[in-house]
């Protein structure tokens, strides 16, 4: 159970992450207004806040819109938490595709988000497979939302359940281990699965 939320949570909040950081990245990337300066400044700042920083204000505003025990919850914040990096990571891969490749495309009859799924996310393959790798590895890894805002143990995530295997006077080496090692799996597959783009 543990493994499938975990999975769960990973992919949807990787999907979520994906599409904002995508379109911020090509935003921050092609228009070069001093809102968008300000926009990336404030992202850039972001990143540097610590999890344990804004898991407080995450709570009282999960508890307010209902979202405390929920896996999109854990989702929602695994993505808050990512889209800050992979957003300047795809500005940089956006910044190495010429803007003359999409001003072609428009002349030829494309709108300009036509042009920015047609020519330049496919252009831009590598740069999603690397932030697809950070993102997972992000949500994969993530301790501080699991245990805050999920109590119920049918929706705890494998991280927080491997807790379970440390009780006050002894520790289950062997159930952590193998547990452990389990976890390791999913990462892995992600690895040979994106190293091709990379």
């Amino acid at each position: 159970t543990w493994l499938l939320n975990t999975l769960l949570v990973t992919f949807g909040s990787v999907a979520i992450a994906l599409v904002i950081s995508t379109l911020a990245g090509y935003s921050l990337s092609r228009f070069r207004t001093r809102g968008q300066q300000a926009a990336g400044f404030v992202l850039l700042l972001s990143k540097m806040l610590p999890p344990t920083l804004i898991v407080i204000p995450f709570f009282i505003m999960f508890t307010s819109f209902g979202l405390i025990d929920s896996l999109f919850g854990l989702m929602l914040a695994n993505a808050a938490v990512g889209v800050p990096f992979a957003s300047w990571l795809m500005k940089g891969f956006f910044d190495g595709i010429p803007y003359e490749l999409e001003q072609a495309a428009m002349i030829d009859g494309c709108l300009e988000m036509s042009a920015l799924w047609r020519i330049a996310v496919p252009l831009c393959r590598p740069g999603i497979a690397a932030s697809a790798v950070y993102l997972g590895i992000v949500a994969w890894a993530d301790f501080v939302f699991a245990r805050t805002l999920v109590s119920q143990p049918t929706n705890w995530l494998l991280t927080v359940g491997l807790l379970t295997f440390i009780g006050e006077h002894s520790v289950d080496w062997a159930m952590l281990m193998a547990a452990g090692s389990l976890s390791l799996i999913p990462v892995v597959v992600l690895f040979l699965l994106l190293e091709p783009f990379l």
